[in-house]
């Protein structure tokens, strides 16, 4: 009997062993294998894998799924020296479990790790730059250039083992102390251009405004020149039929002129004082 509890302890402890050696690793996660605290094996992919018994293999897990790290702010310089605070955020997971186990060994150190190089690779962008480049009035945001991305993400593996799924900028603006000098100087900038704009607009007016003076002058001259034509025209035909009516009848030629010279004497508020009993036609008569 005693020999029957011995063997059932036995077996019960080998089977716990065997159990123990066995452990899965899950879709969601990334495990590397230690041997009394030094990595020997990678599990990156999803499944179920043997180890030898602890304390001699241990499982260091961690979440492969994508992590957002939003980067403090901070100041960045130009390349005319001029100070910009840029804010960032970066989305990573962990690659190679082992690399990160050794580097850094948490999510929370790596972030810190992440944020310096992030930001330092910003600051050798923007320090290739020229200020008004990136502030560009009524312009859209600045953006990092691929390859500040693939930099980032090429040192982060090879450093942290975490892969750099993106980068981007979330912010970019001004130091608080110096923004209204600079906001200053850039609404004189705009106010600069305008006037050179307006200026140029005056001076092409004033041609475009000085041709349509001269072609009017040109227009206004032809119109007279070919009146006066018609006038002389007009009165040639004139002066011919006058001279047909004195031939044919002298007498009513004589008193149409006269007439006609009363039209022009008298107009419709002129007072015409006669003698009573004088004739109508003594009045346009002539001496």
């Amino acid at each position: 009997m005693k020999r029957k509890l011995v063997t059932g302890a036995v077996v019960a402890i080998v089977c716990a062993a065997c159990v123990s050696t066995l452990y899965t690793v899950d879709a969601r996660e990334v495990a590397v294998v230690t041997f009394f605290g030094k990595p020997v094996a990678n599990r990156i992919e999803p499944g179920l894998y043997v180890r030898a018994p602890w304390p001699l293999h241990q499982v260091t897990r961690y979440d492969r799924r994508a992590r957002l790290l939003d980067v403090e702010p901070a100041e960045v310089l130009t390349r005319d020296k001029k100070n910009l605070v840029v804010e960032a955020f970066v989305l990573w997971r962990v690659a190679d479990p082992e690399r990160f186990l050794e580097s850094v060994g948490s999510a929370e150190a790596a972030e810190t790790q992440l944020s310096d190089l992030v930001v330092s690779r910003i600051a050798a962008s923007f320090g290739q730059r020229e200020f008004h480049d990136l502030m560009k009035v009524g312009g859209s945001e600045p953006t990092l250039p691929a390859d500040v991305v693939t930099a980032t993400a090429e040192v982060a593996n090879a450093r942290l083992g975490v892969e750099v799924v993106d980068v981007r900028l979330r912010q970019v603006g001004l130091p608080v102390q110096n923004e209204q000098s600079i906001y200053e100087r850039m609404r004189a900038e705009r106010r600069r251009i305008a006037n050179a704009y307006r200026s140029e607009g005056e001076e092409k007016g004033s041609v475009i405004r000085a041709e349509a003076d001269r072609q009017a002058a040109e227009i206004l001259a032809r119109a007279d020149a070919e009146a006066a034509g018609v006038r002389a025209v007009a009165e040639e035909a004139a002066a011919e039929s006058y001279a047909r009516t004195y031939k044919q009848d002298p007498e009513l030629f004589r008193l149409i002129r006269r007439l006609e010279a009363s039209e022009v004497l008298l107009d419709n508020d002129s007072v015409l004082v006669v003698e009573q009993g004088a004739l109508v036609g003594a009045l346009v008569e002539g001496p």
